[in-house]
């Protein structure tokens, strides 16, 4: 009997503690449950990506080469079909590309400077 004296005694929570445990808890879930979600609805075939970096790599060789005409590509797995609108009054070149992988289409639009040569 003397060792349970020893022992302190543990108040109870209140309800109020309860309550608001269990909402922290319950946002933490949500947030989690949302990040889920996101991660889930953005499920791309591989091909996307790699149509994606392509998409870039063509940009740079376009620039580099003053290539500035429609063209379309194709790879294995994926159809990229670049448009050019040139605006000479703002010295700039509209590029559009429309990448086909699967069953979905993606646009991509690039803006970048054009210089006409002399």
């Amino acid at each position: 009997m003397l060792l349970l004296k020893n022992f302190k005694i543990l108040k109870a929570s209140s309800v109020a503690e309860s309550v608001i445990a269990i909402a922290i808890i319950s946002v933490c879930t949500l947030v989690a449950f949302l990040v889920y979600l996101n991660v889930i609805k953005q499920n791309k075939p591989i091909g996307f990506f790699n149509a994606k970096h392509k998409v870039n790599v063509i940009t740079e060789q376009s620039v580099l080469d003053n290539d500035y005409e429609d063209n379309v590509y194709t790879f294995n797995g994926y159809t990229i079909n670049k448009t050019v609108i040139i605006n000479k009054t703002e010295h700039t070149a509209h590029l559009k590309f429309i990448v086909k992988s699967g069953h979905s289409t993606d646009v991509i639009n690039k803006l970048i400077s054009y210089y006409e040569e002399d």
